[in-house]
């Protein structure tokens, strides 16, 4: 029987090292405060995609989830989960645990998500419920890997 979240000492959530990415300072430093609330110790923040890019390629720990903006300059969400789907970003597994955080129920964002296989959303206005609900039902979900298909996602740049 698979243990469940909360009883798996792998998957304990203060034992993940989260990455949050967003060009807001303060948003930022409340969803790290949040994730402190929950007991998370691990947070590692970029300000856009670019640099995103760069912290997962030279993390010295292994980054569990990542949690990003999608409205950026610099290397949007879409973009950054592309890049991490098809395994341009090493060392960082292709099926990495990915919550895109918007505002934005635009439905080309929406399907454009969906054909990356996004692992969650965390919609906006954030609480630490949603952000620890969020989470947890994003790291339960298995990806199934298709770099060609998420090659062929077109994204506005």
């Amino acid at each position: 029987m698979p243990q469940s979240f909360e009883n798996s000492s792998r998957d304990k959530i203060e034992d993940l090292h989260v990455l949050i990415v967003d060009d807001d300072d303060a948003f930022i430093t409340l969803i790290h405060s949040m994730l402190r609330a929950l007991g998370v110790t691990q947070v590692t923040r970029a300000s856009n995609g670019a640099e995103a890019y760069q912290k997962l390629r030279s993390s010295q720990r292994v980054i569990d989830c990542i949690i990003c903006d999608y409205n950026m300059d610099n290397g949007n969400g879409l973009q950054l989960l592309q890049a991490v789907r098809t395994g341009t970003v090493m060392p960082i597994r292709p099926d990495a645990c990915f919550i895109l955080l918007t505002a934005s129920s635009d439905q080309d964002t929406v399907g454009n998500a969906a054909a990356l296989d996004v692992s969650g959303y965390l919609v906006k206005p954030v609480t630490k419920d949603k952000v620890q609900a969020s989470i947890k039902k994003a790291r339960a979900r298995v990806i199934k890997i298709d770099i060609p298909r998420y090659q062929r996602v077109m994204l506005s740049r």
